[in-house]
């Protein structure tokens, strides 16, 4: 476990390192532009940085302190609210964080080397970003609180009435988009002002992502002396953030918190009531006529296997709108990328932006994979008894949540693949190309994430952050990062077959090259699904191991 995990960080901060530098290095050679680029382009990363952080706090304190058994538990025992708010506060903020250090570690010795900054920057930097993680958690802490506390029915209406607004507005941008002005020839000013000006809100002083940069960027200059004036602007508020979660917002938890079990517990009475309970069966199935699983008339076994999955994902917050969160980024991502389409009618550009797309919409559902699929064995927990003394095997549980995950998550994904195909004006047989490796790509990272997450279970854990967390977590990210690698990998041979005029290339047709490329991902799919999948299976057959959890 420890070399597994060794080994990944070192390799991710080594190869990272070089391509950052290669990338930043390129920029920053731009003629005229490039230190005005590069300097932006961290002005952007750490306002999205920042956005993540808070939107992650949130997620994760919301289900660390109202969904969580553990903190239940934690109220029974003589324990102050104040000491096991700021407990959660601190576990919170950490499982949020620690990401963004690992991530950020290689991106920065790269920036610093390409402006060969002194030793001050590599060291301001690192404690800086103390500071700037304890921000987002306050922030994000004393939005989950108050709005747990004072939750109202308005509340819910504004928010749905700002999610219309915004669904209609992206619909009109898409229908009628925004006509760029053409910039002045000859003109350096309309050029960069041309290319900056979307980018004037990662700049806004009263935000702690450009104190962040700022202090970055003045490390790297030995006459800047502004930059220990933003990191102490930013350790200020990072100690006032802390008074209040500490003093403030802990007050508020507790009332918080009697509110939203008396709300769970009145609506499920309130559900009990109108549907009334049915003591033989509990697990309530729809009809044929009614159930969206009509067309595929499973057993009545597997029908509500689904179902209760299907609840449980639906009665947890903290879950689905996580799921929302990262489809409609991909949403928004697709609606915006037909903008690149344009300026990139070569055959070269048109092949490499679709191979990223391919890796954009991979990687997101690698995120979904690990995130949620993973867990859902371990989110059993001690009722995995329970489903041992269905009529069904448990390994064919194991299966049928595999095949839920893979119909749900591969539908959505493949339908964005091909909205982004046709939105970059892909030839038909691309975009049916990229169709389907987005769908085996889908099929391996489920296959991987619930293999792993039944091989390394946590069935201590009620909260899937936590659960993520492990070791199986971090191996699930590692093995679905470096299959997305080697699919998108043998898909670059078509390309390669394509745009080769000369050389051994160059004797293969398209058609063959695009069909050996799918025999390879095929073969690859069926390898990682097949493997990890029996090795999980045999352990849920091992008795031993079920009376273990």
């Amino acid at each position: 476990m420890v070399l597994t995990i060794v080994s990944f960080i070192i390799g991710y901060i080594t190869i990272g390192y070089f391509m950052f530098k290669g990338g930043l290095g390129y920029i920053e050679n731009f003629p005229g532009l490039g230190p005005i680029l590069s300097e932006r382009i961290y002005y952007m990363l750490f306002f999205f940085i920042f956005l993540m952080l808070v939107f992650s706090n949130a997620a994760i304190g919301y289900a660390a302190l109202y969904r969580s058994k553990e903190t239940h538990w934690l109220h029974s025992l003589p324990i102050s609210n104040q000491s096991i708010y700021f407990w959660k506060f601190i576990e919170t903020m950490t499982l949020s964080s620690w990401g963004f250090i690992i991530i950020s570690a290689p991106l920065l010795c790269a920036y610093g080397s390409i402006k060969s900054a002194p030793i001050s920057f590599y060291i301001g930097a690192s404690l800086t970003s103390i500071p700037f993680v304890i921000i987002p958690a306050s922030l994000a802490g004393l939005i989950v609180v108050l709005s747990v506390r004072y939750f109202k029915r308005w509340l819910l209406a504004f928010l749905i009435a700002g999610f219309i607004y915004g669904a209609v507005a992206i619909l009109i941008s898409l229908m009628s988009p925004e006509t760029e002005p053409q910039p002045l020839k000859n003109s350096i000013f309309n050029n960069v002002n041309h290319v900056l000006r979307h980018t004037e809100l990662s700049v806004n002083p009263f935000l702690p992502s450009t104190w962040m940069s700022n202090s970055l960027a003045g490390w790297t200059r030995p006459f800047d002396n502004n930059a220990l004036k933003y990191a102490m602007l930013m350790t200020s508020y990072a100690g006032i953030g802390l008074w209040i979660t500490l003093y403030i917002t802990w007050h508020f938890y507790h009332s918080g918190l009697s509110l939203s079990m008396r709300r769970n517990a009145h609506t499920s009475w309130k559900k009990r009531s109108k549907k009334g309970i049915n003591q033989n069966n509990p697990i309530q199935i729809q009809s044929s006529r009614d159930s969206f699983l009509k067309h595929f008339k499973p057993k009545i076994s597997y029908r509500a296997l689904a179902q209760k999955d299907l609840l449980t994902f639906r009665r947890d917050p903290a879950q689905w709108v996580q799921v929302i969160v990262v489809f409609s980024l991909l949403f928004l991502y697709v609606l915006n990328v037909r903008n690149m389409g344009i300026d990139y009618q070569t055959p070269f550009w048109i092949e490499v932006i679709s191979l990223l797309n391919l890796g954009v919409c991979s990687l997101a559902l690698s995120t979904l994979t690990t995130r949620f699929v993973f867990p859902q064995f371990s989110l059993e927990g001690k009722r995995l008894w329970i489903l041992s003394m269905c009529p069904i095997p448990i390994e064919k549980i194991l299966i049928q949540k595999l095949i839920t995950s893979c119909c749900i998550t591969g539908f959505i994904t493949a339908i964005l693949m091909f909205l982004s195909s046709t939105l970059l004006k892909m030839r038909i047989e691309l975009t049916m190309l990229y169709s389907m490796a987005v769908i085996l790509i889908c099929i391996g990272l489920n296959s991987i994430a619930m293999s792993l997450g039944t091989i390394f279970p946590n069935e201590r854990e009620t909260n899937p952050a936590k659960i993520v967390s492990g070791f199986g977590g971090t191996l699930c990210l590692i093995v679905s990062f470096l299959y997305i690698l080697i699919v998108i990998a043998f898909l670059t041979f078509p390309v390669a077959v394509k745009l080769s005029k000369t050389g051994t290339l160059s004797t293969y047709s398209e058609g063959l090259a695009t069909a050996i490329a799918l025999i390879f991902c095929c073969l690859l799919t069926a390898i990682i699904s097949y493997i990890p999948l029996k090795i999980a299976l045999k352990r849920t057959r091992d008795l031993s191991y079920l009376r273990n959890l």
